[in-house]
């Protein structure tokens, strides 16, 4: 069994001062825009990156989507991202995280396409504990918990920018 597995990411939004962070997170967890080439390539200038391209790694180790995200949330606290770490075989889970700053975060097991997983039972007992709610007050509460509506809500309304960011050698 393999201990790697496909790690991406995508970056939203950032404002300019966290831009330095955001470039050495993607290239310190080895993520490249055309996910082929050596992460020990040597660079003359540092890579730009653009917001809103996906950049991944096919060997990431196992868990480097933890450590990523809490670098990420840690150096470059209101930049928002969505990443997702692949299953490292088809039966498990991968791990899914989406943060956008001032809205939070959803974390949630996921399939290969980063589609978050959503536990059934879990979704069961907490609507069986709540039946006088309506589905927007459970939505806003305890639903807010397990499905992230909130947060992947508001990931899914950013626009790709055309943007190039460039960054200084820091």
């Amino acid at each position: 069994m393999s201990s790697q597995s496909p790690l991406q990411v995508t970056i939203y939004d950032s404002p300019e001062h966290e831009h330095p962070a955001v470039r050495r997170a993607i290239e310190s967890f080895g993520l490249a825009p055309d996910w082929g080439l050596p992460g020990d390539r040597t660079r003359t200038a540092p890579a730009p990156f653009q917001l809103g391209e996906s950049y991944g790694n096919h060997h990431a180790p196992l868990g480097a989507s933890d450590g990523l995200a809490t670098r990420l949330r840690k150096d470059a606290p209101t930049t928002a991202f969505l990443l997702w770490q692949d299953p490292y075989f088809e039966e498990a889970d991968g791990h899914y995280v989406a943060y956008v700053p001032g809205v939070g975060g959803f974390e949630s097991s996921c399939n290969a396409n980063g589609s978050p997983h959503i536990d059934l039972s879990e979704l069961i007992a907490s609507l069986n504990k709540t039946p006088t709610l309506t589905i927007g007050q459970w939505l806003a509460g305890a639903g807010e918990a397990i499905l992230g509506t909130h947060v992947r809500e508001a990931i899914a309304n950013y626009r790709p920018h055309a943007q190039v960011i460039e960054t200084e050698n820091t």
